[in-house]
């Protein structure tokens, strides 16, 4: 399939970007990477009046280090996010993450806030940007504003990101001493769907336990480290709160249990790297 007729529009500074969105709403889309957009728009899912690219943005940043922040800007790709010297010392949570995103073709497209955007609830970024809970900054015309990951998330391909919005940057927390991180995903061949993905940070007093591919959104829970110990029991409960179906992927019983198993996998993982 094609997409419906739609208008083209360059932009070369955000504030075009925002009176634009502004005066379109939902009818627009931004162009970032398009490895998510351009295949909706084929398949019908999306049919804006207006395609706004971005791409020749020039009042934007990359990527800055700042003391405790990593801060990523709106058209940092994914694999120069991979390729980044700092990242397995910044942002190890990532390092582990980023090689399941997609194939090399995608994440050399994909932008890095593109995919935390779309919200998908199988992708991999937002699944690590939920477990760091990290912050996004929102640009329109009535102001700026910042958003937790913890309340980002409402639903599948569902943000509290407005549509006549622009995320503009996003805020990664560094590396912490005396934290551990670890990553770990079921899929039925490398690079595909996730049908289930674990993200977990962990340290001597807390482990904070993030779920993709299984739930409907990115879904996260925190634990007392004290209670590592009932941990069995603790993941569990957790799979039984979780709303599942049988799919073409698995069954419901498999999905609980690769939270109980792989699960359990991860946040061992994460405690051992704890340094």
């Amino acid at each position: 399939m094609k997409p419906c007729n739609f208008e083209y529009t360059k932009c070369f500074t955000i504030s075009d970007v925002i009176q634009i969105l502004n005066e379109f709403g939902n009818k627009a889309q931004i162009l970032a990477g398009g490895q998510s957009l351009i295949s909706m728009m084929n398949m019908r899912i999306v049919n804006p009046e207006i395609i706004i690219d971005i791409n020749f943005l020039k009042d934007i940043i990359s990527i800055e280090e700042k003391e405790d922040t990593i801060v990523i800007g709106p058209l940092y790709k994914q694999l120069e996010l991979e390729n980044w010297h700092s990242l397995k010392t910044k942002l190890p949570l990532i390092d582990q993450a980023i090689k399941y995103v997609g194939h090399i073709q995608h994440r050399a497209r994909g932008t890095v806030i593109g995919s935390i955007c779309h919200g998908d609830p199988t992708s991999e970024l937002p699944l690590c940007f939920l477990a760091l809970n990290g912050k996004i900054h929102l640009k329109s015309k009535k102001g700026d504003r910042s958003i937790s990951a913890d309340d980002f998330y409402l639903g599948p391909l569902l943000t509290s990101k407005n549509s006549n919005e622009m995320a503009i940057k996003l805020e990664l927390p560094v590396r912490k001493d005396n934290f551990g991180y670890a990553f770990d995903e079921v899929s039925e061949k490398y690079s595909d769907y996730a049908i289930s993905s674990f993200a977990v940070v962990s340290d001597n007093n807390k482990i904070r336990f993030a779920l993709g591919g299984i739930p409907s959104k990115p879904t996260v829970i925190e634990w007392d480290m004290n209670d590592f110990k009932f941990i069995d029991d603790l993941l569990n409960d957790f799979a039984w709160t979780l709303d599942l179906e049988d799919d073409q992927h698995a069954s419901a019983i498999y999905k609980r249990d690769l939270v109980r198993k792989v699960g359990k996998k991860t946040i061992i993982n994460s405690i051992n790297n704890i340094k």
